[in-house]
């Protein structure tokens, strides 16, 4: 592909709808691509059966866009990233369930972050 079609199909390809965008980043930072990322994850969760045995674990993705969820990493390569969580079959290594760390929830630090993660992935 030419950087020329790659620059125009970037220039107009959307996901959302951008009239509503600011109301509903307001209540999720997600809100632009919120939409593929469900449906990414449903995919997941109905084209496949998993095994009995996962891996819950962090994936860092380097990125170095404007993000308000980004992740300062000093001592990585990549030291800014935009963290998933993924469970995964131990297995295969297919993705059954992601979700994508929007940041602390509140002011206060978390606490037990990955004991929740856990839950929340497993329980699909």
């Amino acid at each position: 592909m030419s950087r020329d079609r790659f620059t125009d199909i970037l220039r107009y390809i959307r996901f959302d709808h951008s009239a509503t965008r600011e109301a509903r980043k307001m209540d999720d930072k997600l809100a632009p691509i919120r939409h593929v990322t469900d449906t990414f994850v449903k995919n997941c969760k109905s084209c496949y059966n998993a095994s009995d045995i996962g891996c819950v674990d962090e994936q860092p993705v380097t990125f170095r866009g404007r993000c308000s969820f980004k992740v300062y990493m000093p001592s990585k390569p990549g030291k800014y990233e935009i963290k998933i969580w993924t469970l995964c079959d131990s297995k295969t290594f297919y993705c059954c369930n992601m979700e994508v760390y929007l940041g602390k929830r509140g002011i206060n630090p978390e606490k037990q972050q990955k004991q929740h993660v856990i839950k929340q992935m497993v329980d699909f």
